[in-house]
């Protein structure tokens, strides 16, 4: 079966550019992290998730909270074997992680329990203010 193809490229300008700039573009980049970086910027993203989740329940999504919660959940979980064992960036980050995960949780009680009560365009306004009642008690402890 013989190709229609031509054997050059089609675009030749690639021919154009100098072997070392070429062992630049094609040369793969690499990373290295350290495990507690690593378990930090994992930590960090449960914050950004706890967000999103009060956030969807904002614009009505129900759906997405639930599905957090048993993620986060499951991100503790591996967390809470390290304990007080690693360095103290790591438990730390553990208490936020489980303040994070409180949230996401209180979160689908009151979708749960009060979610048929509630109007979906109050929603939002229900968990900011139970955030901010949240945010004060920790302040206070």
């Amino acid at each position: 079966c013989s190709s229609d193809l031509p054997d050059k490229p089609i675009d030749d300008s690639l021919n154009k550019v100098s072997p070392d700039i070429l062992d630049q573009m094609q040369a793969a980049w690499s990373l290295q992290v350290t495990p507690v970086d690593y378990l930090l910027g994992v930590a960090d993203l449960t914050g950004e998730l706890m967000r999103l989740c009060i956030g969807s329940v904002g614009n009505g999504d129900i759906d997405t909270p639930f599905e957090l919660s048993q993620f986060l959940r499951q991100i503790y979980d591996g967390f809470s074997y390290i304990g007080n064992t690693g360095p103290y960036e790591i438990s730390r980050k553990l208490y936020t992680l489980k303040q994070s995960l409180a949230k996401v949780e209180n979160a689908c009680y009151t979708l749960k329990v009060r979610g048929s009560e509630i109007p979906k365009h109050m929603l939002a306004d229900v968990f900011s203010t139970k955030a901010e009642m949240t945010e004060h008690e920790d302040n206070i402890s």
